[in-house]
């Protein structure tokens, strides 16, 4: 996916079709130290052997019980529980990414995922008690393939490999909008608080793009080789009382970036390495292995039992089991605390 060298992405970045280098209210990036987190538990591996798992999304109930969605990009879509086991799934083709919300009026969750073999968005239904997950509806999408995805309450955003990124209503009315960027795209996520969308060009930069306006979509940051590696993928942004963090996987170099989301100051970069065997929910007789070349990444800032600031998930390319085999691929849970503790590591 890499390009030959950085100058050509900055000037792929900086060309291309609507959008813009106007940088003038963003912090420059510059090489820092990796920090490392562990992870507290991961999930049992997805059913498929090779390049299964993709895309977390994390549900949280108001009695602050946690399911995690993990998409299985060769069969459909997985739930899990906080400590990983799992919870239920559905075979419904080739579902690359996955984004939800809550529906209040059903007490349910809703979930899109982009789904590869029929070329159509999927709207499932997540119950939680029990919990239970079943395809609602799907929908056709102008796109020869859809691939990345991420959702508001009012719409779904979904790309394809070359580039196009169109906005769907939930009921399958669309395209409302569409937004063009000079190379493959995946990861995005949208800012509902300030209206902006995110999203993640695989080889050259990040994507603010303002969706009251028409406005062309403003440079976040650029893939470097230093701290943001191609390819960017998962994107999810990070909120509580105090923090609005967006945080990119950084898949080229198996990192994690930290940017304040309203500077795109680089708040830290980290990696998830192998744990110790102490932490919470982890086996008792070794710890979780670590992370290598993440695609999707899920965040919530909402106060869970062990973990009062929220969680981080991220998808595991090489997941090996207790004896370090080589195992299926998987979704890696870490407490936020231990994210945000990364930001004060002097750099």
């Amino acid at each position: 996916m890499r390009l030959p060298n950085f100058i050509s992405l900055l000037l792929a970045a900086l060309t291309a079709t609507g959008c813009t280098d106007d940088t003038s209210d963003i912090a420059p990036q510059s090489a820092m130290n990796v920090a490392t987190v562990h992870a507290f538990a991961e999930t049992m591996p997805v059913p498929d052997y090779d390049d299964a798992a993709d895309d977390p999304y994390i549900m949280v109930t108001a009695t602050g019980d946690t399911i995690i969605a993990g998409t299985n990009k060769r069969r459909g879509v997985e739930l899990y529980d906080l400590q990983g086991q799992r919870l239920g799934s559905i075979d419904s083709g080739r579902v690359n990414n996955v984004d939800g919300v809550f529906d209040a009026a059903s007490q349910t969750f809703l979930l899109a995922g982009s789904n590869r073999t029929n070329t159509q968005v999927d709207v499932y239904r997540v119950t939680t008690a029990p919990v239970a997950i079943e395809l609602e509806r799907s929908f056709d999408v102008s796109l020869a393939e859809p691939y990345g995805l991420c959702v508001s309450p009012t719409r779904i955003f979904v790309s394809d490999k070359d580039g196009l990124v169109q906005a769907w209503s939930w009921d399958g009315q669309g395209p409302l909008a569409s937004y063009t960027f000079q190379s493959q795209t995946e990861g995005c996520v949208v800012d509902t608080e300030n209206g902006h969308l995110y999203v993640g060009e695989e080889t050259t930069s990040i994507w603010r793009v303002d969706l009251n306006s028409d406005s062309a979509p403003q440079l976040f940051a650029s893939v470097d080789d230093a701290v943001l590696v191609a390819d960017v993928e998962g994107l999810d942004i990070y909120t509580d009382d105090r923090d609005r963090v967006l945080i990119a996987s950084s898949q080229g170099d198996s990192t994690f970036v930290a940017y304040n989301l309203a500077t795109a100051e680089v708040l830290a970069k980290f990696s998830v390495t192998p744990g110790t065997g102490a932490e919470p929910g982890a086996a008792a007789d070794a710890g979780v292995d670590g992370v290598q070349d993440t695609d999707g990444i899920a965040v919530t800032g909402a106060a869970l039992a062990d973990y009062p600031e929220g969680i981080l998930v991220v998808q595991d390319g090489f997941n090996t089991n207790s004896n370090g085999s080589s195992a299926n691929q998987n979704f890696k849970l870490i407490d936020w605390r231990d994210v945000a503790a990364t930001f004060s590591v002097e750099q």
